[in-house]
C-alpha cells in the first residue's frame, strides 16, 4: 500500500508540475500572440503618421516589393513594443502598382521561455492597402525646374547671362529674374517636350532689354504671377499685362500650393544599395568608397563616376553602379549612397538604367566639356551613342533610362556647372537653402531640376522636358497627405 501511495503521490506531483509548465508556456504564447498583434499595430501606427507613406526605407527594408522574407531582398526588424514579458518586432516591405500600394507586414511576438531554452517566438503577417499618394499623385512636381527658395532673399532664380533659352515648366516659389539679354522662356512642343507653365509666386523682375516670357506670336501654355511684374527687385509688382509687359501666355493658371520632395539621407545612408551599410557583393569598387568612416559626415573623398578607368560593383538585392571607361557607358540601377562629394570627368558618358544617387555633398560635371547623358536606342543592352537633345524625334526616354542625383549641401553651392560647353541629361535635387549653379558659358540642359535657388550663365539652353511618368527608386516625393490607408488584414499566423 505505501508503494503504491507513493506511485500515486508523485504521479500527481509530476502532473501538477507538468499541468504547470503547460500553462506559463500556454500564458507566454499568448503573451508572445499578443506582441505581434500589438507590432501590426505599431506598423500601421508608423504608415498613418509618416510624411511619406509610401517610403521603402519606412519598415526596415531597402528595397519596395511583395515579399519583405526575401533574401534578395535585406530587412532589418524593428522594436516597437516591449513590456516586461517580451519584445515586438516588426518589418515591412511596400508595392506599388498604378495609383495604388500595399505593405506586406511581418510582426515577432518574442517573450523568454519558462522552461528555459529559446525563447518563445510568435510570427503575423499583414496586408495593408495605400490608395493614392506615391508616384502617381506626386509625380508632378518632378515634371518642372522648381525653385524651392524662400521668397525674400532677392532674386531665387536669377538669369544673368545672356542669350538663355528655357523650353520647360518651371515654378518658382519666390522671384524670378531676367537679368539679361535676350532671356526668354519659350515653348516648343514639337521639339518633344511638355507644354511650358510658368508659375512664380513671387514677382517676375524684367530688369535688362528683350527679356520674354513667351511671345505675341507663340505663348507659352499657362502661367501665373502672383506678386506681379516689375522692373527692379525692391519695385512693388503690378498686373503683368503686354505688351508693356513681356508676359504671353495663353491660359491663366489657378493659384497652387506645391509641396517639394522630401529627402531621407540618414535612412538612406543606412540602406542604399550600394552604399555605407551594403557593401558591393561582386565588384572591385571598394566599400571605402562609399563612406570612410562608418559615420554620415560627408568627409569621404570625392567619387568620381566617369573616371579613366573602369569599376564594376553590384549587390545581391539588385543594386549597380559600373563603369567602363572603353565604352564609356555607366550602368546604374536602384538607390546608392556616397557621404561626399561627387563629380562626373567625362566629356562623353553615357548612362544606361535607372537609378538614384544620394551624395552627401556636392555634385560637379568636369569644369569644361563635362558631358554626361542617357544612352540611346532606350533601354539597350548596350547603348551606342549618347541620345540627342529633344528634337523632332526625341530619343531620350526617361521612364526607361534616369540618373537622378539628390545632391546634400545646405546654405551652399550643392550643384557646380560653371564650366563651358557642359552637357547633361537627368534629374537632379538639393535642399531648399542650396543653390544650383549654372553660370557656365554653352550649357545645355535637359531634365527635371529641383533646388533652393538657380543661377544661369551666358548661351544656356534647357531643352524641352519629356514628360516623367515613372520615378527610379529612391527617388524623393513630397509628403503623402492624400494617400488614404486601409486597416490591416491579417494573412497569416493570427
Amino acid at each position: 500500500i505505501t508503494i503504491v501511495l507513493a506511485i500515486l503521490v508523485t504521479a500527481m506531483l509530476s502532473y501538477t508540475s507538468s499541468g504547470s509548465r503547460h500553462a506559463r508556456i500556454s500564458a507566454s504564447q499568448a503573451t508572445a500572440q499578443a506582441l505581434a498583434e500589438e507590432g501590426i499595430s505599431n506598423a500601421t501606427s508608423l504608415i498613418n503618421n509618416a510624411a511619406n507613406a509610401v517610403s521603402p526605407t519606412l519598415l526596415g527594408c531597402s528595397v519596395s516589393g511583395g515579399n519583405p522574407n526575401n533574401s534578395a531582398a535585406p530587412c532589418t526588424d524593428l522594436s516597437v513594443a516591449s513590456n516586461t514579458g517580451g519584445t515586438a518586432y516588426v518589418h515591412g516591405m511596400y508595392s506599388q502598382n498604378g495609383n495604388s500600394g500595399s505593405w506586406v507586414i511581418t510582426a515577432h511576438g518574442d517573450v523568454t521561455n519558462p522552461s528555459g531554452g529559446a525563447n518563445l517566438e510568435k510570427v503575423m503577417t499583414a496586408s495593408l492597402s495605400v490608395t493614392g499618394g506615391g508616384q502617381a499623385n506626386n509625380i508632378s512636381v518632378w515634371n518642372y525646374v522648381y525653385s524651392t527658395g524662400v521668397n525674400g532673399g532677392g532674386c531665387e532664380v536669377d538669369i544673368t547671362g545672356n542669350n538663355v533659352i528655357v523650353d520647360t515648366p518651371l515654378f518658382v516659389t519666390g522671384d524670378l529674374c531676367l537679368d539679361a539679354n535676350n532671356a526668354s522662356i519659350l515653348e516648343n512642343t514639337a521639339n518633344g517636350g511638355q507644354p511650358v507653365d510658368v508659375r512664380v509666386l513671387g514677382k517676375l523682375v524684367y530688369a535688362a532689354g528683350n527679356t520674354t516670357v513667351g511671345t505675341s506670336g507663340a505663348k507659352i501654355t499657362s502661367g501665373l504671377v502672383s506678386g506681379g511684374c516689375t522692373t527692379t527687385i525692391g519695385g512693388a509688382g503690378h498686373t503683368c499685362t503686354p505688351p508693356g509687359d513681356a508676359w504671353y501666355v495663353k491660359n491663366t493658371d489657378t493659384p497652387i500650393t506645391a509641396t517639394p520632395p522630401t529627402t531621407d539621407f540618414p535612412g538612406w545612408y543606412q540602406n542604399a544599395s550600394p552604399g555605407p551599410k551594403h557593401a558591393c557583393d561582386t565588384g572591385n569598387l571598394a566599400a571605402s568608397k562609399f563612406d570612410s568612416n562608418a559615420t554620415m559626415d560627408g568627409t569621404t573623398a570625392q567619387f568620381d563616376l566617369t573616371p579613366a578607368s573602369s569599376y564594376a560593383c553590384t549587390t545581391n538585392a539588385g543594386g549597380a553602379l559600373s563603369w567602363n571607361s572603353a565604352t564609356k557607358i555607366l550602368t546604374i540601377a536602384g538607390t546608392i549612397f556616397f557621404d561626399g562629394p561627387l563629380t562626373s570627368s567625362s566629356t562623353a558618358a553615357m548612362y544606361h538604367g535607372t537609378g538614384t544617387i544620394y551624395t552627401n555633398g556636392t555634385f560637379n560635371v568636369s569644369p569644361n566639356n563635362g558631358s554626361l547623358r542617357a544612352g540611346c536606342p532606350a533601354s539597350p543592352a548596350a547603348p551606342t551613342h549618347q541620345c540627342a537633345f529633344s528634337n523632332s524625334s526625341p530619343e531620350w526616354d526617361p521612364n526607361k533610362d534616369m540618373l537622378l542625383v539628390i545632391a546634400n549641401a545646405p546654405g551652399a553651392t550643392a550643384v557646380n556647372f560653371s564650366g563651358n560647353n557642359i552637357n547633361f541629361q537627368g534629374g537632379i535635387m538639393c535642399p531648399p537653402t542650396s543653390t544650383m549653379d549654372l553660370e557656365g558659358n554653352n550649357l545645355i540642359l535637359e531634365g527635371p531640376f529641383i533646388c533652393g535657388k538657380f543661377l544661369w550663365g551666358q548661351n544656356m539652353t534647357m531643352r524641352p522636358l519629356p514628360t516623367v511618368s515613372n520615378l527610379p527608386p529612391g527617388a524623393p516625393v513630397p509628403p503623402n497627405a492624400p494617400a488614404v490607408i486601409g486597416a490591416p488584414v491579417i494573412t497569416g499566423g493570427g
